[in-house]
């Protein structure tokens, strides 16, 4: 083989492989869901995701795949043909499942109904706050090579009392901003809310709550103080500059008595 036959070929099999990767990371399903942000743990979640275009020219049979990190999981898979006539409808049970697709079923259109549980959470975090993986949709090919169509893996689960502990320390972290935007000293508030944070991590809610509290309470009353000061300092200028402009004016008048007098 020549050095320019032997140059070709390994470009050639370069192209092949770069080929090979983007089309196992890169998916052209469309898909569309209404995921909530945040969800209270213990509670129903209830989403349907529908997928348009499911044969877009480059696969003509796939497997659709689903995950979730929800609990007692229900998905319900329904296709429909281009008329949207129902083709067929699958209950699956199970954090996973994989349903597979080919294109001479006529199918333009999925849905997959979620019903979950949203989970417990075994560690808090406020800072980044802990989430959970909603659902994950992948397109699988036969040999093992897949691609993410899409993944909702931001959700953040709460109770009553974490989002009560939450609520407060964004509150305290608001007025410390406020505070320090004005100049004031913010450092006891801040301290303060460092505990409230720490608090929140260990899932000691009502700690988290009280200490934020007394953040806020410390941030509000520095930012008062120096709004004190601040209108201490206008006054006290204000005051010397009366008494400069009185100054003048008795000396413009003295003069004045004083040339009449000479006059």
């Amino acid at each position: 083989m020549t050095m320019n036959s032997s140059r070709c070929f390994s470009v050639a099999i370069a192209a092949l492989l770069l080929l090979a990767a983007v089309a196992g990371t890169a998916a052209a399903v469309d898909v569309s869901g209404d995921v909530p942000q945040s969800a209270q743990v213990g509670a129903k979640q209830q989403t349907q995701f529908t997928f348009t275009d499911p044969f877009d020219g480059q696969y003509n049979e796939w497997t659709l795949r689903g995950e979730t990190e929800l609990t007692d999981v229900s998905w319900v898979v329904t296709t429909y043909d281009n008329t949207g006539a129902q083709v067929d409808k699958r209950v699956l049970n199970g954090q996973s499942f994989d349903y597979h697709l080919n294109a001479t079923s006529g199918v333009t259109k999925v849905t997959v109904d979620l019903t979950g549980t949203t989970p417990r959470v075994e560690q808090w975090s406020y800072d980044p706050a802990q989430t959970v993986t909603y659902a994950t949709f992948t397109q699988a090919q036969r040999g093992g090579s897949s691609a993410t169509i899409e993944s909702w893996d931001g959700v953040r689960p709460y109770t009553q009392d974490s989002q009560r502990a939450r609520d407060a320390i964004d509150s305290a972290a608001a007025a410390i901003d406020d505070a320090s935007s004005a100049g004031a000293s913010v450092g006891d508030a801040r301290d303060l809310l460092d505990n409230a944070k720490s608090a929140y991590d260990a899932g000691n809610f009502d700690n988290a709550v009280s200490l934020a509290t007394q953040s806020k309470s410390k941030a509000n009353a520095a930012s008062s103080s120096q709004r004190t000061k601040h209108w201490a300092l206008i006054g006290g200028v204000v005051v010397v500059v009366l008494v400069v402009l009185a100054g003048i004016v008795w000396w413009y008048l003295n003069q004045r008595d004083t040339y009449d007098r000479l006059g």
